[in-house]
């Protein structure tokens, strides 16, 4: 085995392994990976693993630099968790890569990262079934737990049938997750449909659902996610109960 891929398998052994992920893009899935991270609370490390858009970084405001201490690369510390973005090795700079060398990316960072004092951490995948996901199957032997998160949408739920019953193959345990659901203005309001897809979607594969609000203030948090407290993160609570 290669001895990158040995020290990240290492790394994360002992430690709950939590992905957040989607077949498809634009369902909001770094906003529920931020917010999941911050709602298990101490002892959490967010990895951002979308490589390309390095979003998670931007929700929190970060824009330095990782310190590199004896552990290795130190996580930024913000509302109680821990962050390691590529974002904190490149700056600025965007980032291509072909696919092989994205696992390769994704291992270093894991492998490099001061982890002690972490507990559980939370991985923010890029959308699709990719490199990331076999890279983190490889370095978990599958012993992780997935939050796969989709919008109310039929087309959105169709293409993510794709991962859910992937995973399921995979004997990985997860969550189905419907985010901007729902509207709560005294009584529900559901602008984009029902959930009946989703239901059909949970049942079939029996994987536990939960539905997440539409709040259109986290816009107002954006580079200070970590002081939302809103509907969407009560919601996210909730699933991390469970977890």
């Amino acid at each position: 085995m290669e001895p990158l891929r040995q020290l990240a398998e290492d790394k994360l052994k002992g430690r709950k392994v939590i992905a957040v992920m989607s077949a498809k893009g634009g369902v909001g899935k770094s906003v529920i990976s931020s917010l999941l991270a911050l709602s298990i609370g101490k002892g959490t490390l967010l990895i951002d693993m979308d490589v390309h858009t390095m979003a998670t970084a931007k929700l929190f405001g970060f824009n330095s630099m990782h310190n590199v201490g004896k552990g290795g690369l130190e996580p930024f510390s913000v509302g109680g968790i821990g962050l390691i973005s590529l974002s904190g090795v490149v700056k600025d700079n965007y980032v291509l890569l072909p696919g092989n060398n994205v696992g390769k990316v994704m291992e270093s960072l894991v492998a490099y990262v001061n982890m002690e004092g972490f507990k559980t951490v939370v991985f923010d995948l890029p959308p699709g079934l990719g490199e990331e996901l076999l890279t983190l199957e490889r370095l978990t032997g599958n012993r992780f737990t997935s939050l796969i998160v989709t919008t109310p949408s039929k087309v959105s739920i169709k293409v993510v049938e794709y991962l859910v019953r992937y995973l399921k193959e995979r004997r990985v345990n997860g969550f189905l997750v419907v985010n901007m659901s729902y509207f709560n203005c005294g009584k529900i309001v559901r602008p984009f449909g029902g959930i009946d897809e989703a239901k059909s979607l949970s049942e079939r594969y029996g994987i536990p659902l939960f539905e997440m609000p539409i709040d259109p203030s986290i816009e107002e948090f954006v580079g200070k996610v970590q002081d939302y407290r809103g509907d969407l993160k009560k919601s996210l609570e909730k699933i991390a109960t469970s977890l």
